[in-house]
């Protein structure tokens, strides 16, 4: 294990640095726009600005990494974050906020492709489930580690931007210092959004459900829990008690994927989830708050790697970074949708507009799993793939699911098991094994 990690623990230092200051402006960024008299609107606006430029940096960076290298990268990329971050409490203006967040998630996005690109470049087909569960593991922790940062000190100062700033600078030292060789250029992200939908109806649906809620929760859910009455500790409970129940019920919900139709995990996943924001929406603040907050979490920030991995059974591994790279991109675009339609129900009912909001999307969502498992049925043999929990980051990191990486083929077998089969009756053997797997119980094909 010491092994493993001694390479690349500057670069995950590094990471953890990073993720600590954006976990802190995650969380700061509404209360000071709420604050400095900003609409819930134009809260929402700002936040659909970051994830539309979380989506243009998944597609520049790699032409960006290909000119300057990854150390170059992560630097330049890391200083205009800690810069960005200072410019926000300089120009509390919304027209610049808009223009600022929008940098801000186009850096974040290449930042954290720069990292995952590295990563990836030091893995192998044998360590890249242990890498990227540490990855996942560093990145929940330290946004959660970053979001308790608020109660330093008072939203309306400079301090906790001069905080996240620092911290920002200081992660480009460890990076800057390693005497690792850099990783190969990163590849350019293909899409291919049809295949995908042809693929998994369920887990891009799923993708468009988890990112028009959370997309709108990370925008507006520090304006909800002020609104219900939260201070500045009980509000970076309320969020980090969100990402700690996402943390808590990935793997074992992902586990019971593994065991049961996925499409019912999700189902029932959904359906918790839409109770428990009713219960936000209408008994939000006091003491239920942190506990409904931590069953939010575990229903909802869950739907993203669970899809993930629904889209990933019908997939070769070659199409897998793809599948990946397409479910991020829905979920990417539906965030940035996402927060201005919740603000627009906040506009009418108040604070829990949020989770009002999110119950609709959820039950929508827990209808079309439904509709979707009365036409298409499953094939009896069950041949999912084992679920690998993953947050939401960018498409490099699906390249060190082991999943990619075909297992390798003994080439005795390969020739016995090709000398067993007359040349005339491969193209029968193929096709009897195709109808075998595809066919449901009762004899029929399975549906497209």
């Amino acid at each position: 294990m010491k092994k493993l990690f001694i390479p690349i623990a500057s670069l995950l230092i590094s990471n953890a640095l990073f993720l600590t200051g954006h976990g802190l402006i995650l969380t700061i960024l509404p209360l000071r726009a709420q604050l400095d008299a900003f609409t819930d609107t134009q809260i929402a606006l700002t936040g659909s600005s970051y994830f539309a430029g979380f989506v243009l940096g998944c597609l520049v960076t790699p032409y960006i990494v290909r000119r300057v290298g990854h150390i170059r990268s992560y630097a330049v990329l890391a200083s205009m974050i800690s810069a960005l971050i200072l410019l926000f409490h300089s120009f509390p203006i919304f027209s610049v906020w808009l223009l600022l967040r929008f940098l801000l998630g186009t850096c974040v996005s290449g930042l954290h492709m720069t990292i995952e690109s590295w990563l990836n470049d030091r893995a192998t087909r044998e360590t890249r489930g242990t890498i990227l569960s540490v990855y996942t593991m560093i990145n929940l922790g330290m946004i959660t580690l970053g979001q308790q940062l608020i109660n330093f000190a008072d939203p309306s100062g400079g301090q906790l931007f001069a905080i996240a700033s620092i911290l920002l600078s200081l992660a480009i030292v460890p990076v800057s210092l390693t005497i690792t060789l850099a990783p190969a250029p990163m590849q350019a992200v293909k899409l291919n959004l049809p295949k995908l939908w042809r693929l998994s109806h369920v887990g891009m649906g799923g993708a468009m459900c988890s990112g028009l809620v959370t997309g709108a929760f990370w925008a507006l859910g520090p304006i909800y829990a002020r609104g219900v009455g939260l201070d500045a500790a009980g509000l970076s409970l309320f969020m980090s008690a969100v990402v700690v129940g996402g943390a808590i019920f990935q793997l074992p919900l992902g586990r019971l994927s593994d065991h049961f139709d996925r499409r019912l995990v999700l189902f029932f996943s959904a359906l918790a989830g839409a109770g428990v924001s009713l219960l936000l929406a209408f008994f939000g603040g006091g003491m239920l708050s942190l506990p409904l907050a931590l069953l939010w979490g575990g229903s909802v920030m869950t739907l993203y790697a669970i899809c993930l991995a629904h889209a990933s059974d019908s997939a070769t591994p070659d199409d897998f970074v793809m599948v990946g790279s397409g479910i991020l991109f829905v979920l990417g675009i539906c965030s940035a949708i996402g927060a201005p339609l919740a603000s627009l129900i906040m506009s009418l009912v108040g604070p829990g507009g949020l989770f009002v909001y999110s119950a609709v999307c959820l039950l929508l969502f827990a209808v079309g799993i439904s509709l979707r498992r009365k036409t298409h049925v499953l094939p009896v043999v069950d041949a999912t793939e084992p679920f690998i929990p993953i947050a939401e980051t960018t498409p490099i990191a699906f390249e060190m699911d082991p999943r990619t990486q075909e297992p390798p083929i003994d080439g005795d077998a390969t020739v016995n098991a090709a000398a067993a089969v007359e040349p005339g009756d491969s193209a029968e053997a193929s096709n009897h094994s195709a109808t075998d797997q595809d066919a449901d119980p009762n004899g029929e094909n399975k549906p497209g």
